[in-house]
């Protein structure tokens, strides 16, 4: 059985100007250094509130710096000029504020201050390249330095999940592929839900994420890795996502309602990382990389497909999960397309902008990637993608 040994406290309810400080002392209490924090936030959220300012106004001076500039899928060059000014700033804490891009970069800049990396070809001793290879010290932990450890809060803005897992995904610009990153104490050391703070999320990314979470739990209970206390997780993340999230279009402003689907993201990132996914996350990955599609899109799409194609390699497993959503007789992948499609979400390739003529490459990607390879229903073949890659077409 996994259990989380990084992760120390996650904070319900509470609004960032009461959760941060209690938070920091706890950390102080434990051993942690917490009097240098960098934040890392989002670009939207810092124009649209002003995060900087009411940071310095809730921890004063122990905020060294607040960096808005990390773009989505987390480009290596951006994410390295970022961890070079946590370096320069001495930073002991990183704050992450956003999604999961902020949080995965927050893990690599982490990965290279307490592993004292000094340059990218270091760096890429750590990683699995978009081909499965890997760096010799991919999974090593990070023990080179003799400064004290560096650690992550994060303050989602989002229902990713990222901040359960301790892997990076992080793009290679160069080779529009995605490079993976992990190791003990990646994850963050503590997480803190504020609800009001969330409400500023743009609702498609706060839906579709959501179903990106859905489809972590989804996945992970079909995985070959999965046993019954870890599924009982997954079908409550089920059974709360399916009944709530529909809830939010109609009340957008209820905090109690998105503190419900904080908790189901906490259920749906049991042993996220440590429980092998399928062809929806690997073909997402792939969608990600190649034509820009926010992560929380790609399981709206490829979910459902994904599902369909899987469907006599896992019938007994999706009997189980319709009946936790609420499917009633309808084929699960049926019923989740339009599940998404009633909530205004993309629901097709087409939705999402990818033309046909480059389907023939994300196929042939997708076979070599090894997250699809661990698919429940085996593919061996481009051919075999592109069946899926058609039922979500």
């Amino acid at each position: 059985m996994y259990i989380q040994t990084t992760l120390a406290q996650v904070s319900f309810g509470m609004p960032l100007a009461e959760s941060l400080p209690v938070t920091l002392g706890q950390l102080e209490r434990s051993g942690q250094s917490a009097n240098r924090v960098m934040a890392f936030v989002s670009a939207t959220l810092q124009r649209n509130l002003n995060l900087e300012q009411q940071l310095r106004s809730i921890i004063g001076d122990r905020l060294v710096a607040c960096h808005d500039g990390i773009p989505a899928h987390s480009p290596r060059p951006a994410v390295w000029q970022a961890m070079q000014m946590a370096r320069q700033h001495d930073a002991d804490v990183l704050l992450s504020i956003g999604g999961g891009s902020i949080m995965d970069a927050c893990k690599l800049i982490q990965l290279c201050l307490n592993a004292d990396i000094q340059d990218e070809d270091e760096l890429l001793r750590y990683a699995r390249r978009g081909d499965g290879s890997t760096g010799d010290l991919y999974g090593a932990s990070a023990d080179k330095s003799s400064r004290s450890a560096v650690c992550q809060i994060a303050v989602p803005s989002t229902l990713s999940g990222a901040e359960f897992s301790e892997n990076a995904g992080i793009l290679n610009p160069v080779t529009a592929s995605k490079e993976g990153y992990r190791g003990a104490g990646l994850s963050p050391r503590a997480i803190i839900y504020d609800p009001h703070l969330a409400q500023h999320t743009p609702m498609w990314l706060w839906l579709s994420t959501a179903v990106r979470s859905l489809d972590h739990a989804v996945e992970g209970y079909c995985s070959a890795d999965a046993y019954p206390y870890l599924q009982g997780q997954y079908l409550a993340a089920m059974r709360l996502f399916s009944k709530s999230l529909p809830d939010v279009l109609r009340s957008p402003q209820d905090g109690e309602l998105r503190t419900v689907l904080q908790q189901a993201v906490w259920l749906a990132g049991a042993a996220l990382g440590k429980v092998r996914h399928g062809a929806s996350h690997g073909i997402g990955y792939i969608l990600g990389a190649q034509c820009g599609v926010p992560h929380g899109y790609t399981s709206c799409v490829m979910l459902p497909a994904v599902l369909k194609w899987n469907a006599q390699e896992t019938v007994i497993q999706q009997r189980e999960m319709a009946e936790a959503m609420g499917a009633g007789e309808t084929p699960l992948g049926d019923w989740l397309q339009d599940w998404v499609r009633g909530m205004d979400l993309p629901a097709s390739l087409r939705d999402l902008g990818v033309g046909r003529e480059q389907l023939a490459r994300i196929a042939e990607s997708a076979a070599r990637h090894p997250v699809v390879r661990n698919n429940p229903r085996s593919i061996q073949s481009s051919d075999e993608v592109m069946q899926i890659l058609e039922l979500a077409w």
